[in-house]
């Protein structure tokens, strides 16, 4: 619905918007004889500011008012001293702008309002990322203001290829949402796509990241995903110099990119200022840790209940001594163990830091000591448990997806054992190879295989041949370019 030209018309309207909104700060004004309404949402906009800049010399200066758009052009142009301001030509759009801490003036017998910028609510500070932590990285984070977290990215990437477009979603409430590319590098086409797809996605309301990753991927049964996230500055401005395309989200301190690779998960910016023989070992125990941490105790299940000739003689007699005084067969015992390993992970997460403490203490004691005492749970089977755990979180980008299907293997090798164990894993590893995002088969760069493409992957080439790549995700091979 567009501005009223009549002034008690939009007064009315405004007032009945925010009926019982104590926050919704609403003033009437004279200026040059012409009667002026002031509102903006107590909390969003920084009072002082707004009183010494904006109020005082509303109420000083005298403008010609011959038609309301001059009186609005004359405010713009020469007495607000706002850097950020708008002329919205409908209702909804000068809520939206109110809710964004800026000022809305509406003058009698216009048919727009003038918005301008006088936020001042507060923000956290861009302290050390919690889940992305870094031994010789940067120390600072995105936070939940878009604006911030625009900021941030431009102060990193000084470059005016860097754009950023802004969006509004949601239906029930509108929600800023920032796609950042760089044009250069980028392509045209699947930025438009990104942009299709969000707004096609007819979200009712936007509250978090996680709701628009979830439309940037295709629509294929995956335990991984082709859209990835990150809280860190430096790393998304690495992933926007190789063509990809980030999207943010108002409220959240996470940025959203795609295309998303396999090969994302075993790096890190530490890699980069490590010597590049201990960045490629870390590389390569990564990988191994995801193999432990997703078929070790599906394969401990599998030879211990099949294939017992396949363990050493000395070794198979401990494992008989510990697992016959169990009532339990080692199925049942690693679905039990893992089971209850998640639950401790879950309260210690949720609960509150005094009481994680805690729940680490019981934890240790009742698994540790207590059912192994008792006799409900095997000595190797606590250790395969252990180790598995402390591998899963060397590869943390994918915990979710690994702690799935582990339990998922784990079932399998414990009805089929070995045979079924392998089929399943390269079940899996086919559905890796099938999933692509926007062209971009997400195995790239390792197939199709190449001996170029080892060379920032499974190991880290020295700086001397990586600052001479120019790396294109568009330009890798088995790229579609049609997407």
């Amino acid at each position: 619905m567009r501005f009223f030209k009549n002034y008690e018309l939009t007064r009315d309207y405004l007032k009945c918007e925010f009926k019982d909104c104590s926050d919704f700060l609403m003033r009437e004004l004279v200026i040059s004889g012409r009667r002026v309404l002031l509102c903006a949402m107590d909390g969003l906009v920084d009072g002082v500011y707004l009183s010494e800049s904006v109020l005082e010399p509303l109420l000083c200066c005298s403008i010609k008012n011959d038609n309301a758009y001059e009186f609005l052009t004359g405010l713009q142009t020469r007495v607000i001293a706002a850097p950020e301001m708008s002329q919205p030509e409908t209702f909804e759009d000068g809520e939206f702008f109110l809710m964004s801490g800026f000022v809305l003036l509406y003058a009698d017998g216009s048919e727009k309002a003038l918005v301008f910028g006088v936020q001042g609510w507060n923000r956290r500070s861009t302290d050390e990322p919690t889940n992305e932590a870094m031994v010789k990285g940067a120390k600072e984070c995105f936070v939940e203001s878009i604006n911030d977290n625009k900021a941030l990215l431009r102060k990193r990437l000084k470059s005016p290829h860097l754009k950023l477009k802004q969006i509004n979603l949601g239906e029930a409430a509108k929600t800023p949402v920032v796609i950042a590319y760089m044009d250069d590098r980028a392509c045209a086409d699947d930025v438009k796509k990104v942009e299709n797809a969000l707004k096609n996605a007819d979200f009712n309301t936007l509250s978090d990241y996680g709701e628009a990753a979830a439309f940037l991927a295709k629509k294929k049964r995956s335990f991984f995903s082709t859209s990835g996230n990150t809280e860190r500055p430096d790393v998304l401005v690495s992933k926007l110099k190789e063509g990809r395309i980030a999207v943010m989200v108002d409220g959240s301190p996470f940025v959203i990119y795609t295309p998303y690779l396999f090969s994302d998960n075993f790096s890190s910016l530490d890699d980069y200022n490590n010597p590049p023989f201990y960045a490629s070992f870390i590389r390569l125990l990564k990988i191994f840790a995801f193999c432990i941490s997703t078929f070790l105790p599906a394969l401990y299940v599998a030879i211990g209940s099949f294939h017992q000739e396949m363990i050493p003689t000395l070794l198979l007699y401990i494992v008989a001594t510990s697992e016959e005084s169990t009532p339990f067969s080692l199925l049942f015992e690693a679905i039990i163990i893992h089971l209850l390993y998640e639950i401790m992970r879950e309260a210690g997460l949720r609960l509150p830091k005094t009481v994680g403490h805690a729940v680490s203490i019981i934890g240790a004691i009742v698994i540790g000591e207590a059912m192994v005492t008792a006799g409900l749970i095997g000595e190797p089977m606590l250790v395969v448990v252990a180790l598995t755990a402390i591998a899963s979180y060397v590869v943390y980008p994918l915990y979710e997806s690994v702690a799935v299907l582990r339990l998922v293997f784990i079932v399998i090798a414990g009805v089929g054992g070995v045979y079924a164990l392998v089929l399943s894993a390269c079940a899996l590893f086919i559905n890796i190879c099938s999933l692509s995002s926007l062209g971009v088969p997400y195995t790239a760069p390792v197939t199709p295989l190449t001996r170029a493409s080892l060379g920032d992957t499974v190991i880290r080439r020295d700086w001397r041949y990586l600052a001479n790549r120019k790396v294109r995700l568009k330009n890798m091979r088995g790229v579609n370019k049609n997407g």
